[in-house]
Formats: structure tokens, sequence, C-alpha cells
């Protein structure tokens, strides 16, 4: 091999190694900036996360008492002059919820209608003694408050009592209770619209409430004698 084939050969074989370094370079160079690339994205989602994390959620909205009392006044339908609005329990339980309860006074006289405001979505509805609940506009006590309403005359209930009214004046009537096991001799009640409530029972309590000619009554207490007057009174025929 003469001398000139031979520098040829070493300066292809110099090329090759020449370029042969310079991908290498390449692909280490490559690799390295796509390794900070993730370092850095994986960075900047890891404090994203713990910043969301530290983040406290919105707890939900309450309302306030007097928001409370304006939904009782703008939902029940009724005109509330001489009745008096007081806050009973400002966390009351029902069914899971937390609500305000509200006590409806007339002349002094609690009501037996009350008021429930759920503190979250303001939902409003009547409440009574025995559980049973109204909306508003369905309340037996909304659909006759203010309006004329008559306690006389003799009702009779499904068991079979007679229940009878006597007007004392446009405040007050006496009743008396007769059924085959007993009765409740004159007894007096106090009226408030619809609803009427005895006040000469001690440690023990009648509460009648009408619609529609209707009158529904509820006991509470020890009463005098064993006869039951609880149930719904229809007008005798």
């Amino acid at each position: 091999m003469n001398k000139k084939m031979l520098a040829a050969l070493l300066a292809v074989s110099c090329a090759g190694a020449v370029a042969l370094t310079a991908c290498n370079g390449d692909t280490q160079g490559s690799s390295s900036s796509a390794e900070s690339s993730l370092e850095s994205s994986a960075e900047s989602s890891a404090e994203e996360s713990s910043q969301a994390a530290s983040e406290p959620s919105e707890a939900p909205q309450t309302l306030t008492v007097e928001q409370a009392e304006q939904l009782v006044r703008d939902s029940l339908p009724i005109d509330f002059e001489g009745l008096t609005i007081s806050l009973n329990d400002d966390s009351r339980s029902w069914n899971g919820r937390t609500y305000y309860h509200f006590l409806l006074d007339n002349d002094q006289v609690t009501l037996e209608t009350s008021v429930m405001v759920d503190q979250e979505n303001g939902q409003v509805f009547t409440y009574y003694p025995d559980g049973s609940a109204y909306a508003p506009e369905d309340d037996p006590f909304c659909k006759t408050y203010g309006k004329e309403v008559s306690w006389a005359g003799t009702y009779v209930s499904e068991s079979g009592i007679t229940l009878s009214l006597e007007p004392i004046d446009s405040n007050s009537f006496e009743f008396t209770f007769t059924g085959e096991n007993g009765s409740l001799e004159q007894q007096l009640a106090q009226v408030n619209g619809a609803q009427a409530e005895s006040t000469s029972i001690e440690g023990a309590a009648v509460r009648f409430s009408q619609e529609n000619g209707v009158i529904t009554v509820t006991s509470e207490g020890p009463l005098p004698g064993t006869i039951s007057v609880d149930g719904v009174y229809s007008p005798a025929e």
C-alpha cells in the first residue's frame, strides 16, 4: 500500500470518529435537557397540589337571624299586625338540617303555630307541637288568620265524642266534651283566630285548630276524667 492510500484511509477514520463523538454529545445534551424539563414540571405540579390542599374549602353561607325573620314575614300569607315574632331556638335540628325556630305571639299569647327557617337554603315552613309541618300556603292557621271564625255549635268526632262550644265573647268560649266513657265539663279557651287553647285546666292543655268548619283537637298533660279528647270533629248533623 502506498503512502497516499494510507493517508486517505486515516483521514476517513478520523472523520468518522469525530462525527460519532458529535452525535453522542448531542444525544446526551438532549437527554439532559428532557430530564431537567420533567423535573421542573414535577416540582411545579407538586407546588400547585400543595397550594390547593392548603386552601380551605368555602363554608356554606348561613342566614342571620334578621334575614330569617324577614323570610318569615315574606313567606307567610298573613297580615302581621298584632303579631310578634320571637326567636325560640337558633340551632334547632330537624330531619338532619339546622333551622331557626320562631314563635308567634298574639296579645302576649303564644300561638300553637310556630315557624322554622332553614339556616342555609332559607326554606320556610310552619311547625306544630304534634310534629306536623306545612308549607306556608297550605297551613291552616295562615288560611284562616284574620278571618272571622265561629266558635259555637256542636261537633262530633269519628270516635263518637261530642264537643259543645258556647261563646263567651269574641276572644273566648266554653267547651264540653261528652262521650260514653265520661266527660270533660265546662272549661274556658282563649281564641286566636282559627286557633284556641284552654287556659283553665291546671297542668294540662287542650288546643283547637279550625279549618273549613272542621275542628282538630289535641291535648297535652293529664286531663280530668278518663275521656280522650284528641281527634277531628265535624259539625253535628
